[in-house]
């Protein structure tokens, strides 16, 4: 007798109802860390490092810091990673392979001065670039849910 086994896939709907900012910048995660708070007047610290275990046994450690309001999070992670056991760079989203950081911000109530906050940080002297990108089209959009 031999039984069929039926496969099932899990489809999940997830919510991208976030912001997400990419970052260029040749400073140091603390130091872009503090130019952020400088330019947006708010407190981002550093948290527990994220641990994401890749395919081939390598886990990537991504620097986060995290700033939270009653209106808003922000968190700042870091996109290069530098993975100890190889001594290689490795990207934590690798279409985003542009961005040293990625900033994401999600918004508790709705507000409407996202435009303020973009021109703030595009004034930080250690910021080279930032670019306003759509979450729904990035394809790894899964790794931001966190």
């Amino acid at each position: 007798m031999s039984r069929s086994v039926r496969k099932l896939k899990l489809k999940a709907d997830y919510s991208y109802d976030f912001h997400l900012i990419g970052i260029i910048s040749q400073a140091k995660d603390y130091t872009v860390s503090w130019a952020i708070n400088r330019a947006l007047n708010i407190g981002l610290k550093k948290e527990p490092d994220l641990e994401v275990d890749l395919k081939n046994a390598e886990t990537l450690t991504i620097s986060n810091f995290v700033f939270e309001n009653d209106f808003r999070r922000f968190t700042l992670i870091t996109n290069k990673v530098v993975v100890e056991t190889a001594m290689t760079q490795k990207l934590f989203v690798p279409s985003l392979g542009t961005f040293d950081f990625l900033l994401k911000i999600e918004e508790f109530e709705e507000t409407s001065d996202l435009e303020i906050l973009f021109t703030a940080l595009r004034r930080s002297e250690k910021i080279d670039s930032i670019v306003k990108l759509d979450v729904n089209k990035i394809k790894e959009k899964e790794s931001f849910l966190f």
